[in-house]
């Protein structure tokens, strides 16, 4: 791959990149260079409470209970045998010396189960981490905290009905769930979009004698009303929180300040920002870097200045993720100079660039068409310590994809899973449609199956990108079946699903099946749009029907369906003059 720069313009930027930031890279190497992935930023709320300790101070009581009856040194011994297994993550292994062990009446400690239930469900395997507990349950003592673990697990891996049996088996050997428990519950919930429910699971945990919601319970509420039901209800939960004399701390704020921000509430976001030293909470810099990204994402280029300034006065220095914040703005707007210039500012600084702070920077050399130089970039983050994670590799190979780098991309593809980086759904998802759009057709399909191999779920991209690839490929029966398995997996289609599909019913001529397809789609309470509309008139006119095209495209024009623009378009490609008889003229000739 060649490093030469063009001319002219990009001169200077060589110039920056070579001398002013990156004297010490010699950027010789051409080759992209995986390496193990890093955890890139984000802003998601971490609570922590003394209910969060609590999980960590156990019961010195079971401990012992577990442990009687049998001779100290053997005792030791086997516990620092399985806790050795578990601690380097011989999950497998331990439980085995563990069922070995119960041959010779050994009674299984708790918090040894516990930890054990943890690294399956963090393994992907439940089956494992529920049989440890029925090992617990018959042979030792479990506590709440061993079936939190498990609730716990169960609700990550979205399987509800399992937690639920495990809550109603924890209830029948006595043991009150806690507001850990409900927290639990409470966020699975949220995740899943069952606001009502969560909230129903409040409501139940309030009539509790023994416990009651804390401040954490709350900000996962208020975030995930903020989502489902905007600011002005996730402000009635902050107003109830307070009256229940909870209070809230800086996650919860931040999340308040986050939801005005996502409603363009920005001028009530700063003020409410001013306030919370009167609430008795100090802004952080997390409070100052989610205004800022919202002023500058609409263009408040001043107003991010006073704030930054504001920040300062407040004795609340700029970190990293404030700096890419910046950057990352400086990039969307073509300001490529500017942003590597504010890089060099902030390693003056001291501060140490992360994946986050980069990426945007990688973009942006990929979407000016230098994939040369974003390689090279790739380069000089591993040389200074900073290991890419597979954002950073997905935007590299999706640009690779793009340019007909198909080929060199999957051999860069096959190298992320050795060192550490292993690929996600996105990956998959970008090769698939390179592969086949490049007429891999049976090495795309072979990807899926290797991403289910993995453990790597479909996501909607990828059915409506198989969808896609199929009906393109006239293979428009494969596709209507996927549909159906797309449903099946948890996914509903979307309008653009319905629309690929109409697509390609059309194109085969297959049109009364298409009509099917968009009665169905509005059965099941998804609206067309107006692509939707103009595909099936599209279809029906290339059929031969023009009349009857033309007919649907009046009357959906008349619904406001479809634009003056659309339907001028479609009076040229299917000329039938009597149709227009209803539609003034003074509407359609501009």
């Amino acid at each position: 791959m060649s490093t030469e720069l063009l001319p002219n313009s990009t001169n200077k930027m060589t110039r920056i990149i070579t001398a002013e930031i990156f004297p010490q890279c010699s950027f010789l190497s051409n080759n992209l260079k995986p390496t193990s992935q890093s955890q890139k930023h984000n802003f998601v709320v971490r609570c922590s409470s003394n209910e969060q300790n609590k999980v960590k101070t156990r019961n010195l009581q079971s401990v012992k209970v577990s442990t009687h009856n049998r001779p100290a040194h053997v005792q030791s011994n086997d516990m620092k045998v399985l806790n050795w297994s578990c601690k380097v993550g011989k999950y497998d292994e331990t439980l085995y010396l563990l069922e070995c062990k119960m041959k010779s009446g050994y009674k299984p400690d708790v918090i040894l189960c516990t930890k054990l239930i943890k690294g399956f469900y963090n393994s992907k395997n439940s089956d494992k981490a529920e049989k440890v507990m029925q090992i617990l349950e018959q042979f030792g003592e479990p506590d709440v905290f061993a079936y939190n673990a498990l609730i716990s697990g169960f609700c990550k891996m979205n399987k509800i009905e399992a937690a639920d049996k495990v809550l109603n088996r924890m209830k029948s050997r006595g043991f009150h769930p806690d507001v850990v428990t409900y927290n639990i519950l409470i966020g699975s919930l949220c995740d899943r979009g069952k606001l009502g429910l969560a909230l129903k699971l409040l409501d139940q945990l309030k009539e509790e004698n023994n416990c009651n919601p804390t401040v954490i319970t709350y900000t996962i509420l208020i975030e995930a009303t903020i989502l489902e039901g905007g600011i002005h209800e996730a402000m009635k939960l902050l107003d109830e929180m307070l009256s229940r004399g909870l209070q809230p701390d800086m996650y919860t704020y931040n999340a308040i300040i986050r939801g005005m921000c996502r409603e363009k509430m920005m001028d009530q976001a700063y003020e409410f920002v001013r306030s919370l030293p009167s609430k008795g909470c100090r802004p952080d810099v997390i409070s100052y870097n989610i205004l800022l990204s919202a002023l500058l994402h609409k263009g408040k280029w001043s107003d991010g200045e006073k704030l930054v300034n504001e920040m300062f006065s407040a004795g609340c220095e700029p970190n990293v993720v404030t700096y890419s914040i910046l950057m990352s703005v400086l990039c969307i707007d073509g300001k490529l100079d500017e942003a590597i210039n504010l890089l060099k500012i902030m390693m003056d600084k001291g501060l140490t660039p992360d994946t986050f702070t980069y990426d945007p920077l990688i973009s942006a050399f990929c979407k000016g068409g230098r994939l040369d130089l974003a390689i090279k970039f790739l380069d000089y983050m591993i040389s200074n310590g900073c290991l890419p994670d597979i954002v950073n590799y997905n935007t590299i190979l999706s640009t690779m994809c793009k340019k007909g780098k198909a080929d060199e991309a999957m051999e860069v593809f096959e190298k992320l899973g050795e060192i550490g980086c292993p690929p996600d759904v996105s990956t998959y998802n970008t090769l698939m449609s390179a592969l086949w759009n490049n007429g891999g057709r049976a090495r795309a399909l072979r990807m899926v199956s290797e991403m289910i191999e993995e453990g790597i779920d479909p996501d909607e991209i990828t059915y409506n990108s198989l969808i896609s690839c199929l009906c393109r490929d006239g293979m428009v029966d494969e596709a209507l079946d996927l549909l159906g398995d797309m449903e099946g997996n948890g996914f509903p289609p979307t309008v653009i699903t319905y629309n690929i599909l109409l697509l390609g019913l059309c194109k085969a001529h297959r049109v009364d099946e298409a009509i099917e397809v968009l009665a169905e789609m509005v059965e099941k309470g998804r609206r067309p749009n107006e692509t939707t509309y103009i595909l099936l008139i599209e279809g029906i006119g290339f059929s031969g029907w023009r009349v009857q095209a033309m007919e649907l495209a009046s009357a959906v024009y008349q619904k406001y369906a479809i634009s003056k623009e659309s339907i001028q378009r479609l009076r040229k490609t299917f000329p039938v003059p009597d149709v227009y008889k209803d539609i003034s003229l003074s509407e359609t000739s501009k």
